[in-house]
């Protein structure tokens, strides 16, 4: 079952705030210090935003946010 999103006090260093989908998919991927956007995640791995998404459901099991 899809969660809602949820919007935190945080930002992630490029700006953008955070919301609980950044929050989890951080958590997936093993950052330990800090919560970072999907965007920046996306970046970081040279995917699009959708790729990101499909691989976080295939390989963690984790489905995108109700709200995204």
């Amino acid at each position: 079952m899809r969660e809602n999103l949820k919007w935190f006090d945080e930002n992630c260093a490029c700006g953008k705030q955070i919301n609980s989908w950044d929050k989890r998919l951080s958590k997936a991927l093993g950052y330990k210090k800090t919560v970072v956007c999907e965007t920046c995640i996306a970046k970081e791995y040279d995917i699009t935003i959708d790729e990101l998404r499909e691989i976080s459901e295939h390989h963690f099991g984790l489905i995108p946010c109700m709200g995204l």
